[in-house]
């Protein structure tokens, strides 16, 4: 039941990470607002940055440290 709710919300931070890199920074672009796009390539490199770092934590944990 847990890895159901972790593969979830590692999902769920990569698509959100990669929607925000997407649409945000390409509407902030056409709008000429400059910290909002360098925030949304923050926001957006983070949550990519989050779940990937989950996910293969998740899988050393699963595949070296558990008995």
């Amino acid at each position: 039941m847990v890895g159901t709710s972790f593969t979830y919300f590692v999902t769920l931070l990569l698509i959100t990470g990669g929607l925000v890199l997407f649409f945000d920074r390409r509407t902030y672009r056409k709008n000429n607002m400059k910290k909002e796009v360098a925030f949304a390539r923050v926001l957006g490199w983070g949550n990519i940055l989050v779940g990937v770092v989950l996910y293969v934590g998740n899988w050393v944990y699963q595949n070296y440290f558990w008995w």
